[in-house]
């Protein structure tokens, strides 16, 4: 995965279902913030069209890893950044688990 110009992408599902519950906010509060602490260059939030659990939104996804995370809200944004994109420790407590569909 050398040719990746990003160490990691965080892919903010914005479909409908999870924009109503605040996913527009939180990916632009999440861009800002990565902004402001210098990472641009490492990570990149990106507005993913639908990550396809709809019922457990707002959701967010880490690519390359595939974490995935659901009911994602703007006070996790901070922990996302501090714990899972700098020392790559998974916010357990928001992990998806298949037995969860939604």
């Amino acid at each position: 995965m050398k040719n990746i110009p990003y160490k990691k992408h965080v892919l903010v599902c914005m479909n409908e279902t999870c924009k109503m519950q605040g996913s527009g906010k939180i990916y632009e509060k999440l861009k800002a913030r990565i902004k402001e602490l210098n990472l641009k260059q490492d990570y990149r939030p990106t507005q993913a069209i639908c990550l396809g659990i709809c019922g457990k939104g707002p959701n967010i996804a880490i690519w390359p890893e595939g974490t995935l995370y659901c009911g994602f809200t703007e006070d996790k944004i901070e922990d996302l950044i501090q714990k899972h994109l700098l020392r790559d420790e998974v916010l357990n407590e928001l992990l998806y688990k298949k037995d969860n569909e939604g």
